[in-house]
């Protein structure tokens, strides 16, 4: 299994945010000048004195200037949105190896670790040893005494470190065996709210989460 060492994962980090800042700043430096622009062209237009002769009040021509005008600033408005939305993919980037990196991590938490699963579907077993694999870690099935000994739950309970009980898909018999021997041998015992996948998968990022944190 390929994992992201922190160090590296830090470096990519670095990089990602330096190229961020500096496309940022260009793309705000693009803004200032614009508003410069805009600035330039809203001063007023110098009037020329009136003279002596018959005086007759001209109005400039505004509309081409109000035109350049409004140009300017819906260049600085593209200009602006443009540096936002580079600044939120650069962040999206950034945060990327980071997340990789700690889920590998998470995940590398359960390396090596053995865990019994009491009950559930016969056709979800071949999908819950996956499920397990991709975390490292073995998984044991043991299917509640429909054809197995509930005996041999007590030979197996010694080698792992936990047992998942799916409480819908579980004899009470089988149960409270898995509970007397998790409790003797100090295992730790994890109901699951039914025997999908998705609720197994959730339990073992629960227990990778938690050993990251301590």
């Amino acid at each position: 299994m390929n994992y992201v060492t922190a160090g590296r994962a830090d470096a990519i980090l670095k990089a990602a945010v330096a190229e961020r800042d500096r496309r940022i700043a260009d793309l705000e430096r693009q803004v200032v000048a614009l508003k410069k622009q805009i600035a330039v062209a809203q001063e007023p237009m110098p009037v020329a004195a009136p003279v002596a002769a018959p005086r007759v009040d001209v109005q400039a021509p505004q509309a081409p200037r109000s035109v350049e005008v409004t140009k300017i600033k819906r260049r600085t408005g593209e200009a602006e949105r443009k540096a936002m939305r580079e600044k939120h993919r650069q962040q999206q980037q950034a945060r990327q190896p980071a997340e990789a990196a700690q889920k590998s991590e998470s995940k590398a938490m359960l390396e090596g670790r053995s865990f019994l699963y009491v009950g559930g579907r016969d056709c979800q077993v071949a999908h819950l040893r996956q499920i397990a694999s991709s975390y490292g870690a073995n998984l044991i099935h043991h299917d509640g005494g429909l054809r197995e000994a509930v005996s041999r739950i007590d030979n197996v309970l010694p080698s792992v470190d936990c047992v998942f009980c799916p409480i819908d898909c579980i004899s009470h018999d089988a149960c409270i065996r898995v509970k007397t021997g998790c409790k003797k041998w100090e295992k730790a015992f994890v109901p699951l709210r039914n025997g999908s996948k998705s609720s197994f998968e959730r339990a073992l990022q629960s227990m990778s989460q938690e050993g990251t944190a301590q």
